[in-house]
């Protein structure tokens, strides 16, 4: 698989987990281990035979109140999640970790390491879902809860030793027309980290925001020439960035049913601030609204630039909508066709979208795009594969190759399920980080 496609996930990975969880099994022989350095903790486990690991889900509960946690995967090409709930006295942390390719080998998955931006102690059990290809649970392995194991020691040399300076990991999320660059991925308290912004061609910086785990935001120093500079905290930073068409302004994202706590916060966030979405109203992105086909177009033509286009004909596309003009642009750029094939069929601009229209909506743009659409997912390893339509059976296969779609964790793809506003968020949010990046 290029390297291009590194990372993609299906936003449908914590309904496939959550599914997995309903018949928990108890696992023999499964050890997991842990090695810590300071507030870091590297997690593996041990014990798994033969089985190919592709994905886990790893729980545990630390004394404690820490208002965010960080997970770091060993592999590189693996995606990571991490979230943290606190209570006055303890703090629940769940991990999911998922990849392409087996994350296990000679019966021995390194999974990666947590950071909680402050000191913690380990509790002495975890308990660890396995999943193997498309999310299908390992049978006789799946939600054990076996006993941690570990060491305070890193163990990796005689001049390690708890007396060792703490790091920080400074963490940087990609963003769309630019980029930034930190000089260095861990630091210690106080020390100071440079940043350097590159806007692409025509576009500017509007927003830069160091946050740390714990929640506050840092003083960035402007040194000029695209360079900022900030100290670091005792805790974990990341870093944040938007970038806009030069002379253009976006308002600071601020919506009231979008939490810092939801699965979806960092895609709404990415998709409103590089102007893809925009909210249901000035307060509300309404994250669990239906996605409706005129949403989607409208999306695609935003990320476009927004340009002229014929008429596009169809007889239910008000020209004193919003989406009138997008719906023109798609039809012209042979992305959608409507339901009557040509200008004399109809559009459904106001019908939820389809996750196989999805798809195929996005694979027409991808390939106007000159993407790479060799890869192929296998779709006999879904239970519903001939509800697949015959015009989306090849988009599918391409959204479940690259990971914009997968299973829905029953065995399932689901072509005719309709897709949220945050789920959508997500998958834009994927492809353009990891595809057209």
């Amino acid at each position: 698989m290029s390297k291009q496609l590194r990372k993609v996930w299906s936003l449908f990975l914590t309904l496939a987990l959550t599914t997995a969880l309903a018949v928990p099994a108890q696992a023999a022989g499964l050890r997991l281990t842990w090695n810590k350095r300071g507030n870091n903790v590297e997690f593996t486990l041990r014990g798994l035979g033969e089985q190919s690991v592709y994905g886990l889900q790893l729980e545990l509960t630390v004394e404690g109140s820490y208002s965010s946690a960080s997970f770091t995967p060993a592999d590189a090409e693996a995606y990571a999640e991490c979230r943290a709930s606190a209570s006055d006295r303890s703090t629940r942390i769940v991990v999911y970790l998922t990849s392409q390719k087996p994350l296990s080998s000679g019966g021995t998955l390194t999974a990666g390491t947590l950071s909680l931006g402050g000191s913690f102690s380990m509790p002495a059990s975890a308990t660890v879902t396995l999943l193997g290809h498309e999310l299908k649970v390992l049978e006789g392995v799946n939600a054990a809860v076996i006993a941690a194991e570990g060491s305070g020691q890193s163990g990796a040399g005689e001049d390690d030793s708890d007396d060792e300076p703490e790091t920080y990991r400074v963490r940087v999320s990609s963003a769309r027309n630019g980029t930034v660059k930190a000089n260095t991925t861990w630091a210690e308290a106080r020390q100071v980290v440079t940043l350097t912004v590159s806007p692409q061609e025509g576009y500017g910086l509007n927003q830069l925001t160091v946050t740390s785990s714990r929640g506050k935001e840092m003083s960035l120093t402007d040194m000029g020439g695209g360079k900022f500079s900030f100290r670091m905290p005792t805790a974990d930073v990341e870093i944040t960035a938007a970038f806009l068409p030069a002379g253009q302004n976006h308002p600071v994202m601020s919506f009231a049913d979008v939490t810092e706590w939801d699965w979806y916060h960092s895609a709404v966030h990415y998709v409103y601030e590089n102007g893809m979405m925009s909210g249901t109203t000035d307060t509300a992105f309404s994250p669990d609204m239906e996605t409706t086909r005129g949403m989607i177009v409208t999306v695609l033509h935003r990320m476009e630039g927004t340009p002229q286009a014929g008429v596009s004909g169809f007889s239910d596309v008000s020209r004193s909508e919003y989406y009138a003009q997008a719906v023109d642009w798609a039809y012209e750029q042979k992305i959608v066709s409507g339901y009557g094939g040509n200008e004399s069929g109809t559009f459904g601009p106001a019908n939820s979208i389809t996750r196989e229209q999805l798809a195929s909506i996005l694979y027409r743009y991808a390939q106007k795009k000159g993407m790479d659409m060799t890869v192929r997912g296998d779709l006999s390893v879904f239970s519903d594969e001939q509800a697949i339509s015959d015009y989306a059976r090849d988009s599918v296969g391409w959204a479940v190759g690259v990971g914009l779609i997968s299973g829905m964790g029953d065995g399932t793809i689901s072509p005719g399920g309709t897709a949220t506003r945050a789920q959508v968020a997500t998958i834009l949010m994927r492809y353009c980080q990891n595809i057209a990046d």
